[in-house]
C-alpha cells in the first residue's frame, strides 16, 4: 500500500521522522512517500484528505477531523515556550495589537493563539519562513514566528515582544499544543495502528540517537549551527512528544475550549486518539521512555 506522509521541511519534523526515513521501524507492506510542505499547505490539503498520513495544526484539525484520526504521539507541545511575536525594538504591544502582523496562515495553531492573545488581530498570510522578512521589509509591524527564526531574530536587530507559549502557560498552567499527526479514517485499522506505532518508534529512535538524527535535521535548520539546531529540535521533540500524558491531553482539550469561546471553532472537539501499543504498554506498567 502506498502511503503519502505529509510533514514540514523543518528540522524538528526531520528529526521526528528519522526512524521512518532510515527504514529502521516497521513499515513492512507500505511504500512510504514523504511530502514536504509548509504547515499552511498541509493544513489546506488536510481539508480535502489528500494524504494518507499528515501533520497538521490543531487549528486545522478542527476542520478536518472527519477525515483523520489523531495519533497520540508526535504531538508538538510547547512547554512555557511556543510561537513568538517578533518586532522592531521600538514597537510596543499596543502598536502591534493595533497594527498588521505577518502570520504563517489562518489554519495554524499559532494564528489561533495570536487571536486569543489579541482578539481581532489584523494579519497578513506570509510563508512561514518569510515572516521576519515581512517586518524587515516594512510590510508588517510584527511577525508570528514558528520556525528556526525563533533562534536568530536578534541577529537581524529584532526583539521578542511575547512568547505565546509562555503567555499561554501563565493563563492556563499548561503546555501549548501546536501540531499533531493523523491517519486517514478510510485506511484499514491495521494500517492506522501500524503507522501510529511506526511514528512512535521513529521518535524514540531519534531520541536514542540524537546526533545521527541531527545529521538528518541540520540541512533543514535554515542556517542554525548544530548546537542551536539541537536546542530548537529538543524544545519540540522530547518525552512529551512520545507520550503527552494526561497534562498534554488536557492542554489539547483546553485549547479547543478556549478557541470555541473565542469563536474560532464551532465546537470544542473530543478527539478519538490512536494510542501506539508501546505507549499503552508503558502506561500500564508505569514505565516511561528516557533517551540514553
Amino acid at each position: 500500500m502506498r502511503i503519502h506522509i505529509g510533514h514540514t521541511p523543518d528540522a524538528d519534523d526531520a528529526f521526528m521522522f528519522y526512524g521512518i526515513n532510515q527504514r529502521r521501524v516497521d513499515v513492512s507492506g507500505l511504500e512510504i512517500i514523504h511530502e514536504l510542505q509548509p504547515m499552511q499547505q498541509l493544513n489546506r490539503w488536510s481539508l480535502e484528505a489528500r494524504l494518507e498520513m499528515t501533520a497538521f495544526s490543531f487549528a486545522a484539525y478542527a476542520q478536518s477531523f472527519q477525515h483523520y484520526r489523531p495519533i497520540q504521539c508526535g504531538i508538538s507541545l510547547g512547554h512555557k515556550t511556543g510561537p513568538m511575536i517578533i518586532t522592531r525594538p521600538e514597537t510596543s504591544a499596543e502598536q502591534v495589537r493595533a497594527g498588521l502582523l505577518a502570520s504563517p496562515g489562518d489554519l495554524t495553531s499559532a494564528h489561533w493563539l495570536t487571536q486569543l492573545w489579541s482578539p481581532g488581530q489584523k494579519t497578513v498570510t506570509v510563508r512561514f519562513d518569510q515572516t521576519l522578512e515581512a517586518v524587515l521589509g516594512g510590510h508588517a509591524l510584527a511577525a508570528l514566528v514558528i520556525h528556526e527564526g525563533q533562534m536568530s531574530y536578534q541577529e537581524v536587530g529584532l526583539k521578542q515582544l511575547v512568547d505565546l507559549g509562555a503567555w499561554w502557560f501563565e493563563e492556563t498552567g499548561l503546555p501549548i499544543p501546536l501540531g499533531v499527526n493523523g491517519v486517514r479514517r478510510d485506511l484499514p485499522e491495521a494500517v492506522q495502528t501500524q503507522l501510529a506505532q511506526a511514528l512512535y518508534d521513529s521518535i524514540a529512535l531519534a531520541l536514542e540517537e540524537v546526533e545521527p538524527a541531527l545529521d538528518q535535521a541540520l540541512p533543514m535548520a535554515r542556517g542554525l549551527d548544530r548546537d542551536r539546531c539541537r536546542e530548537f529540535v529538543l524544545r519540540y521533540v522530547n518525552q512529551s512528544t512520545l507520550d503527552p500524558g494526561p497534562t498534554g491531553l488536557q492542554a489539547v482539550s483546553e485549547f479547543y475550549k478556549r478557541a470555541h469561546r473565542a469563536g474560532l471553532t464551532p465546537t470544542p472537539l473530543e478527539l478519538d486518539w490512536i494510542e501506539p501499543a508501546t505507549s499503552a504498554q508503558k502506561r500500564q506498567t508505569g514505565e516511561s521512555y528516557r533517551p540514553r
